[in-house]
Parts: structure tokens; sequence; C-alpha cells
């Protein structure tokens, strides 16, 4: 559930354990069901939709505007965890448990976020799970601080983990609801911070790069990092035949692509890059997430061409740069596709990712609006940027992060179920 970004990268690994000849079945809002028409595995409502046409509403958008990036965006909790997953426990976790009990499930996968729920059901079902991590910088680790914070040295960063799963914080994030609906189930009720439920005690895959987020010597064994999960898009990442007209009749556009967050939380955004990119003479796509920001940005032309989706990772490679909001799967499809980026973030893990890509030196980052111009002007022109953008897709180009992970799944159910 959530955002694309969240769900996206688990579509490549249910599609190839399809393919090894498993029944399949995804859990996720209705929404995304037709994009996922073509995988090969069903799907099957999530019980609420808690999806991209939800964060795109007015009111969740100007949360997400208010609150993204303030307090390390601790007040998000409040939606994401607060409304829209503790006050929907009960459909969440019984359209789950249907579908493990219809298709006599022998493992789940989760994300971690909804691993608060996924983690009910396996216990309730004694079905083993797996946790497929998207955030190795939230993970707790002496080595380093919570994203944010400095690192002041292994002792420090331990206390500083523990005010980031404090009481106070938790209050904002429903712990104590959580707790509460685990004991009606008649589950361990321990209070946690709901990122501690992402840890499953069988298997947790990493998947990011170990290239991007090198792992830290205390994580746990059972955690295994394999790289980017990236998947096609709807189609195959099949294009629009306007939209490879576009990028046939010209030199290599910039990418504009803010994702869900930030092009319903600050659509304003594409309009000024638009105008910016005119002034360097640099042609543009925009994928816009909301079609009324297609409908802002005026008509096309023959440097300038908006709509509101077409697959990533197909244009990436076609770009002469990146614009995105710093989204843990637009910054791995960008890495993957050795094109140098600028991420402007509204949310405060895209803050952690832009900040990542300055110091492999691929990207930049605009914390404000004076920075802009001076930002895209530099990605377009700087070649020692684009080089370490190539470099490090060559580093990762190997790791096939989906094909890792479905041999790990298939390795937990040799050793649980002797399969």
């Amino acid at each position: 559930m959530a955002y694309r970004g969240d769900v996206y990268p688990f579509v490549p690994i249910a599609a190839e354990l399809h393919y090894r000849g498993h029944n399949v079945t995804m859990v996720v809002p209705n929404e995304y069901h037709s994009d996922f028409a073509q995988e090969g595995f069903s799907c099957r409502h999530s019980g609420t939709d808690f999806g991209p046409e939800l964060l795109n509403s007015p009111r969740h958008a100007r949360y997400v505007r208010r609150w993204g990036m303030r307090l390390k965006g601790a007040r998000l909790g409040r939606m994401f965890f607060g409304e829209l997953t503790a006050k929907q426990l009960d459909p969440l976790y019984d359209s789950l448990r249907e579908a493990v009990t219809d298709t006599r499930a022998d493992v789940i996968v989760t994300h971690s976020a909804a691993a608060i729920v996924a983690s009910m059901v396996a216990e309730s079902t004694d079905v083993p799970w797996v946790t497929g991590d998207l955030f190795p910088m939230l993970r707790r680790s002496s080595y380093y601080a919570p994203p944010g914070m400095p690192n002041l040295g292994r002792r420090a960063n331990r206390r500083l983990w523990d005010l980031a799963g404090s009481r106070l914080v938790d209050r904002l994030s429903a712990a104590n609801q959580f707790s509460k609906f685990r004991a009606r189930k008649g589950l361990d009720a321990e209070r946690k911070n709901p990122f501690d439920y992402g840890d499953s005690p069988f298997l947790n895959i990493g998947l990011s790069s170990p290239h991007y987020f090198r792992p830290a010597p205390d994580w746990p064994e059972n955690y295994v990092p394999v790289g980017f999960s990236l998947w096609g898009g709807p189609g195959s990442g099949h294009l629009d035949s306007e939209v490879v007209n576009f990028l046939d009749r010209g030199g290599p556009p910039v990418v504009v692509c803010l994702g869900t967050s930030a092009a319903s939380a600050r659509p304003e955004l594409f309009t000024e890059i638009r105008a910016e990119l005119e002034e360097l003479g640099q042609r543009g796509l925009y994928l816009t997430s909301v079609p009324s920001v297609v409908e802002a940005l005026g008509p096309n032309s023959e440097n300038h061409h908006a709509v509101p989706f077409a697959p990533l990772d197909a244009v990436a490679s076609r770009a002469k740069a990146v614009i995105h909001s710093g989204a843990a799967g637009t910054s791995a499809i960008t890495l993957n596709a050795g094109v140098p980026s600028v991420a402007i973030p509204v949310l405060f893990d895209q803050l952690w990712h832009a900040e990542r890509q300055m110091e492999l030196g691929t990207g930049l980052h605009v914390a404000k609006k004076s920075q802009l111009r001076e930002a895209l002007a530099r990605v377009v022109t700087d070649e020692h940027m684009a080089d370490n953008a190539r470099r490090f897709a060559a580093l990762i180009a190997d790791e096939q992060g989906a094909l890792r992970a479905a041999d790990l799944i298939e390795g937990l159910l040799r050793e649980e179920l002797a399969l």
C-alpha cells in the first residue's frame, strides 16, 4: 500500500516467483490491479484504498506539503500510521488473513511498514514472513545516526536511536493502538515503534544496493541486501507513441518526475522547472502523476511534453538528466540508468536520498527555490557528474536484486517447509 515507490519494487519479485512456478498473490489496493494485469500473478484487495489516489487528495496533499520536511517528518506518522493504518486495522488484517488462508500460503512477503499488519497475520496463521526493506537508513545501528542527525560516535548514535524510538515519538505513530490491536488478536502486545515491526525473525531482504547503502556490522545476520528491485511498469515498460515521437525528434530531454508525493503536494514545481529549462534551452519531458498538472503546464510543444505517466526506466536511459523528489524508487531507477539528477525532496526520507546522491557525486540537492536555476544549469553541463553517474550504473549493473530476492525466498521455503 501507499505510494507507487512502496509497491512497485515488489512486482518483479512476485513476477519472478510466478515465473518459477509458484502461486503468487499480490495484496494491494484496487487501483494497482490493472497495473499488474500482465504480470501473471493474481491480485486481491488490501481492504482499504491506501494508495496514490487517496494520497493525491487535497487534504492529504496539504498535510504532506506542511509536514513532509518539518520535525524530521515525525508528524507524517499521524497520517500514515495513525489515520491510514491504525484506524483501518480491521479491514487490513481481515483482507490479508483471508488471502493467506484462502490460498493456503506458505510464506508472506511484506513491505517493512506494512509488516505492522503482515506480522500479525503471519503469527496468527503460523506462516513464516519475509520483509522487503526499502529504508536501510532507518535500521538501527551504532555505526551511524538516524537520518538528519550528526554521527557523534557509536555510544551517542545508540542514544539517538533510542530517542527516535521513544514513547514521545511513538505517540505520533499510533504505537499504542497497534499494541492494543495485537492484544485483541491474542498476540504479544509489547509496545513497539511501527518500524520495529518490520524485523522478521525469518528473513529480511534489503532492496537497496550495498554500494548505495553499506550494510552495518551490527545488522542482524538474517538481513541480506540484494540490490535494487526495479519494475519496468505496466505493459513491460511500453511507451506511448506520442512520448516516443517526442524523444525521437530532438536531443535527450531532461525528465521531470516528482512522484505522487511532490506532484500533489507541490504541483507548482513542474511549472517552475519548465520555465527554467526554457531559459536554459533544454527540452523537458514531464511525468506528472496528477492529470491536472498536465493541464496546468499548457500545450505540448516540440521541446516540452507532459503526460501523467510513462515508465521511468524506459525514458531515463534516453534522458540528459532526471529531476525528481528523491524518492527511493526513482533514485534507484535514475542510478541504474546512469544519468545525473537533481533531487527536490518533500518527504524526510527523500532528503536522505538527495544527500546520498550528493555524496556519490551523481546528483544535486535543491533545498530551497533559489538553488533551482543553478542546479538545473549544472546538471545538464557537468561532465564529471555525468561520468560519476555512468560509473555507478556500471558498478550495480550485475546485482539483479529481484532474482536474488526470489532465490532467498525459495531458500526460506526449502528450509522452513522442506519443499
